[in-house]
């Protein structure tokens, strides 16, 4: 079974594995916050090949964007804010420690110790911008 994830600029398949070893799968789209909010605020969009953009659902493109990696008990990320003025230079590598984790809720606290609390959206949570033209 294959899910997608859409993105602002088109679709992404993004396939799901039929039976997973280890953390629950994490590609998708998460929106942040203490709440569920998927038709609404603030985002990050995990992609399967290690990249992740920051959000606003439903049709906001990138704020930030980075490198993940799921070490199982932190996720490992750099981060960029848009219009990346810092693009040539090496970013920092900083790690949300994973407090619980479920395949719909991830609980997390950031370097600084601020909680981060991640919920599962459904893959069409992200919407095109009504205004960006068709290519």
């Amino acid at each position: 079974m294959h899910k997608l994830v859409y993105l602002a600029a088109g679709a992404l398949a993004v396939p799901a594995p039929a039976q997973t070893f280890g953390p629950p799968y994490l590609p998708g789209v998460w929106s942040l916050g203490e709440t569920p909010n998927c038709a609404t605020g603030p985002a990050w969009v995990f992609l399967a090949d290690g990249y992740y953009a920051e959000v606003q659902l439903p049709d906001r493109g990138p704020s930030a964007t980075g490198l993940w990696k799921d070490e199982g008990k932190a996720i490992a990320y750099t981060h960029s804010h848009m219009p990346f003025k810092d693009m040539m230079t090496p970013n920092e590598l900083k790690r949300l420690t994973v407090e619980e984790r479920t395949a719909d809720r991830l609980v997390t606290r950031n370097y600084r110790g601020v909680p981060r609390i991640f919920h599962r959206c459904p893959d069409d949570a992200l919407k095109a911008n009504a205004a960006q033209v068709e290519h």
